[in-house]
């Protein structure tokens, strides 16, 4: 069977020195994705709405990727406390974007970190802008262990409720908006680890993890892959 298209966002790193910028990505991603069964493509941050519409007829899955930037604050109504990071427009809109074309078409849809921010924003919640937490959710050699909701699309593709997972971020998910429900959060602090849709006939997950890292060990990071493209596939 052919392979489904998974399109993957790009990051963005300005570079001064050079007077330009890069669209790049970790191999992990499109590794995930091909060891899943499906066909990795990376989306270029072209922040034009007649790009992503374009594009979107081609693809049968979106993985929203994580990002070194932080979605800008004023898409989700709140002025810029200090400890915000640096936002890349481009990123932000394409992003966002690529969310709503999802739901217009039905694509199924994973968001890993920054991309489970954006996901989160682009349908109305907000974010912590930063956390100050004892637990270290910005150490990407951490682990710690996440409590998943009875009855949700994590619980089913882990065949559990409880896992461990690593972690790289300083923002949160703050409120979550109606569309979406919370399904994992860590066990030791209570931050959001994971959300989905509430509409049970689509496949609309986001996770808090970078579970491109650590699908080859993990039972349910591997699944979210393999989930993705299976819901491409049909």
């Amino acid at each position: 069977m052919k392979r489904p298209l998974i399109g993957i966002t790009c990051r963005l790193a300005p570079k001064p020195e050079y007077n330009t910028a890069w669209h790049y990505l970790q191999r992990e991603y499109s590794e995930a994705v091909w060891d899943a069964g499906g066909l990795p493509v990376l989306i270029p941050l072209i922040a034009d709405e007649a790009y992503t519409r374009e594009l979107i007829p081609h693809l049968d899955g979106i993985l929203l990727s994580g990002s070194t930037s932080d979605v800008d604050p004023a898409r989700y109504g709140q002025p810029r406390q200090p400890e915000c990071g640096p936002t890349h427009p481009e990123r932000d809109a394409v992003d966002l974007s690529l969310i709503h074309l999802a739901l217009d078409t039905h694509k199924p849809l994973l968001g890993i970190c920054f991309g489970t921010q954006a996901l989160n924003v682009a349908l109305g919640g907000t974010l912590i802008q930063h956390l100050g937490l004892p637990l270290p959710h910005d150490d990407r050699n951490v682990r710690h262990d996440v409590a998943v909701e009875a009855g949700s699309v994590l619980e089913k593709l882990g065949s559990g409720r409880n896992f461990v997972v690593n972690t790289s971020h300083h923002q949160a998910l703050d409120r979550v908006p109606p569309g979406l429900r919370v399904t994992a959060r860590s066990t030791a602090d209570g931050v959001i680890e994971a959300v989905e849709t509430t509409d049970p006939g689509r496949f609309l997950v986001g996770v808090q993890w970078h579970p491109e890292r650590i699908y080859k060990e993990e039972h349910l990071s591997r699944a979210l892959f393999e989930e993705l493209v299976r819901q491409a596939k049909s």
